[in-house]
């Protein structure tokens, strides 16, 4: 079968539809949302399937839009209709593993199985083995100088197919009538993008020069400035070989001891510190965050959606990002497209609505009547979040998912007695299993003989679990382990730090108040992917359903709550990353967190999320949120009656 016949397969094309549908962007020049091509999506696929074959096929017209750049200026986007999307993803999709097969190892964007943080480690590498010159490059407006001839010879050279080099000619066409150019927001892109530049990735490596290449940001590094020197004039010749230019002012040859920026990264001697912003000298709007969000998470997300085909090892993307508004007297506001955050008039920093799911405003911040608009218009989430990190309010945009079916699935998991308690039962068993798996870690060195001792309450718990009859019994075997579990996890806090019992509302202490922080944000994602799988959040099998109160996620928590919240308290507060000063206790006996302990807390929790972990449901690496998403998606299976739940258990 040729490489045109499987793009143009109706499996493929589904296949190239269910990714738009996952990256849920938005409309092209048509005006078409994804949720209108959703409805009646079988037949559009066959006509589109139709026009590619018959040779029909026009791509619609491109949506263009100027977004804010970190450096500086703006990044011109340009969105293809969806229909063009279906289609160009569906190329990506079988002409990416062919190409990967060309790409050089020096190459970190776009590519499955690749990122940020791989880039970052190969250059600490090649310094720590002398190469400690390095060109910093900037290719000036790469991605808007590409010439077409030049790139579709290129991609004749590896696709021994003409009607698949027709069509990406057609697509380059319809973006720019100058023959140059790749448009920045279609799923194409990214691919062609990094086969043109293989060429020149091939013939500067080598001859004491090391490439490390992200997209079209690139440093060389070389052991000496005599070598850089020549390095950058090889560079500037390639580059103007194939109809491309170093850019004069953004290109410099540097030594590690005077430092460089690099994908959000500092690097100076053989320090890698990663930035929050791109002005080190001022706090960056609400640092904690927005350094996931503008460095490595933001250009993984680019990279998983730009990559075609997928990885069987790692499935990184981050899932959902949130860009946290704390500080007060902050206000959100827009500009173009994107959100921005202003202080006393200034902007202080600008996120494009494509690169945030869920925007956190804290007490003390206002919001502009258009960024609120548009948040609504973006399917962009806001929560309106008080001091002790508590959900106050959210926008939820129209046209949320709601699916009446799985809904009436979970009332009568709820109101029938024995299905309810049996999916009880695999929440409470999954809580206490990582309690005890939790403290297991933590007193491995330890050796404290009372959390030993706490483990075996928790042992003798689980054994009660499978003959619990209803509801009741299940809180109360969970009560009990509660009881042993809170005081064993306090042994385990260093210096002056105490816990003997979990108190909630409100927290009194810096613990505890850390402990409600961290797992009101844990609710807020779960509450995310609840609405997203359609999922009534207010029917609880194990927390009684309620007006007002969201049980489901209640419910679908309890197996998170050791790794991802106590667990980290525990970190936080043993290193020394939060501290007494971020605390305020007040007579009446509450405490309160300080500006600097949220972003402390914030900072903390996106990166103990952003950590790889074994997705059990897949058998492939994830980043946290990867893992929440399959398990609600389990349970969501379970009550439909197409899969078997079950809750996610730590390793000891």
């Amino acid at each position: 079968m040729s490489l045109f016949a499987r793009i143009t397969e109706l499996e493929t094309l589904e296949q190239g539809w269910q990714r738009v549908r996952r990256n849920a962007g938005s409309a092209g020049g048509d005006g078409m949302t994804v949720d209108d091509y959703a409805d009646g999506v079988a037949l559009r696929l066959m006509r589109l399937q139709r026009d590619l074959r018959l040779g029909t096929y026009v791509p619609g017209p491109m949506r263009e839009l100027d977004v804010p750049k970190r450096s500086g200026g703006t990044r011109r986007l340009a969105i293809p209709c969806v229909n063009d999307r279906v289609a160009q993803t569906a190329a990506a999709q079988v002409l990416g593993p062919l190409l990967e097969r060309e790409m050089e190892d020096a190459s970190f964007g776009y590519r499955p199985g690749r990122s940020v943080r791989m880039a970052v480690s190969r250059i600490a590498q090649h310094r720590r083995n002398g190469y400690t010159w390095v060109v910093d490059g900037d290719i000036e407006r790469y991605f808007d100088s590409v010439p077409h001839e030049r790139l579709l010879d290129r991609l004749a050279r590896s696709v021994d197919d003409a009607q698949v080099v027709d069509l990406v000619a057609l697509w380059l066409e319809a973006y720019a009538h100058d023959d140059r150019g790749l448009p920045q927001g279609s799923p194409i892109s990214p691919l062609l993008s990094n086969l043109y530049l293989d060429d020149i990735d091939e013939r500067i490596q080598g001859r004491g020069v090391r490439l490390v290449r992200f997209a079209d940001d690139f440093v060389l590094l070389c052991r000496s400035e005599t070598a850089a020197a020549e390095a950058r004039g090889r560079m500037a010749a390639l580059l103007d070989e194939h109809g491309l230019r170093l850019h004069p002012d953004k290109t410099r040859v540097v030594p590690f001891e005077q430092g460089f920026r690099f994908l959000g990264h500092l690097f100076v001697h053989s320090l890698i510190m990663q930035e929050l912003a791109e002005d080190e000298a001022a706090p960056p709007a609400d640092a904690a965050g927005l350094a996931a969000l503008l460095a490595e998470r933001a250009e993984r997300a680019d990279e998983t959606d730009g990559a075609a085909g997928g990885d069987a090892a790692a499935d990184l993307a981050p899932g959902l990002r949130v860009l946290y508004v704390t500080e007060p007297g902050r206000r959100l506001a827009l500009r173009n497209q994107a959100f921005t955050v202003e202080e006393d008039g200034a902007e202080l920093i600008a996120v494009p609505d494509r690169r945030v799911d869920r925007i956190e405003l804290g007490p003390h911040c206002t919001v502009s009547a258009a960024a609120l608009r548009h948040a609504a218009g973006s399917r962009t989430e806001l929560a309106l979040v008080n001091g002790w990190g508590e959900t106050v309010a959210r926008l939820e945009p129209a046209g949320a998912t709601r699916r009446a079916d799985l809904q009436l699935d979970q009332a009568r998991h709820v109101l029938d007695a024995g299905l309810r308690v049996g999916l009880a039962r695999r929440l409470v068993d999954g809580r206490i299993r990582n309690q005890r798996a939790l403290l297991r870690r933590l007193n491995r060195r330890r050796k404290d003989p009372a959390v030993d001792k706490a483990v075996l309450v928790l042992n003798k718990a689980i054994r009660k679990l499978p003959v619990a009859g209803d509801v009741p019994t299940l809180m109360g075997h969970e009560g009990e382990a509660a009881a042993a579990y809170w005081p064993a996890l306090g042994l385990t806090l260093e210096g002056d730090w105490r816990l003997d019992r979990r108190r909630r509302r409100p927290p009194p202490d810096p613990v505890n108040l850390a402990l409600s922080f961290l797992a009101s944000l844990l609710a807020r994602d779960v509450g995310a992917f609840v609405a997203r799988h359609g999922l009534h959040p207010g029917f609880g099998v194990l927390h009684e359903s309620r007006d007002g109160v969201p049980a489901c996620v209640s419910d679908l928590i309890e197996a998170f709550r050791a790794p991802l919240v106590e667990g980290l308290v525990v970190y936080l507060l043993n290193n020394r990353i939060l501290k007494r000063d971020m605390f305020q206790q007040h007579d009446d006996g509450t405490c309160r967190v300080l500006p600097d302990g949220r972003k402390a807390l914030v900072r903390g929790y996106e990166g103990w999320l952003d950590r790889p972990v074994r997705n059990p449901a897949t058998g492939r690496r994830a980043v946290w949120r990867g893992v929440i998403d399959s398990q609600v998606g389990a349970f969501a299976a379970h009550v439909r009656g197409d899969g078997d739940y079950r809750p996610y258990i730590m390793d000891y």
